[in-house]
């Protein structure tokens, strides 16, 4: 889980907010309905729901997102999730260009990358992370395997099934440029230019 820190300073504060607002509600309203709001698994539901709530949907809300990342610390990442076209020029044979697709899919806790370059193979990564530079800005990293669909491709010593890693700049939401490069298998490497679709 990313931001443990965090995650923990904001159960803190929302448990405090929630007997704040008992007390609140005791004063107006009595002792019977304040004692169900702060009772520990209306609290604990109320706190699985905000944070399901915020992993799936609230950190996209850029105001609360603003407010959440200066008041508890809260990164403020790009939301990438949808579908991408891929430009790729690769160092295969001599110099390779071709084009594919990914879908990201990305919750505030997790990021997963998966895609195919046409007919010839399909990837998915089992390792992805956005990160951000010094200077603000953000870049994505991820580990992919690729399993090629071409049968020359598959029993080829260079051309089998790989692994690799791909850094990406962030250079806005549509756009992702940066570089990869594959194992010892297939000893190739090249540009990469994501361009999100939807």
């Amino acid at each position: 889980m990313k931001d443990q820190q965090k995650y923990i300073t904001s159960i803190v504060l929302l448990v405090t907010a929630i007997f704040i607002f008992g007390e609140w509600v005791e004063t107006w309203f009595g002792k019977g309905i304040a004692s169900f709001i702060t009772s520990i698994s209306t609290v604990s539901v109320i706190i699985y729901g905000l944070y399901l709530a915020w992993d799936k949907w609230l950190w996209k809300q850029k105001g609360l997102a603003y407010i959440l990342s200066k008041l508890v610390g809260f990164y403020e990442y790009p939301a990438l999730d949808g579908k991408w076209k891929i430009v790729y020029e690769s160092t295969f044979g001599n110099t390779t260009k071709g084009a594919g697709e990914a879908t990201i899919q990305q919750s505030y806790s997790s990021l997963f990358i998966e895609g195919n370059f046409g007919q010839n193979s399909s990837f998915d990564s089992y390792f992805a992370q956005l990160k951000q530079k010094e200077n603000g800005k953000w870049f994505l990293v991820y580990t992919y395997r690729n399993k090629p669909h071409s049968t020359k491709l598959t029993n080829s010593p260079s051309g089998g099934m790989h692994e690799g890693f791909a850094y990406l700049d962030v250079v806005d939401k549509n756009k992702l440029i940066g570089y990869y490069s594959n194992d010892e298998n297939r000893k190739t490497r090249g540009k990469l230019t994501f361009t999100k679709i939807n």
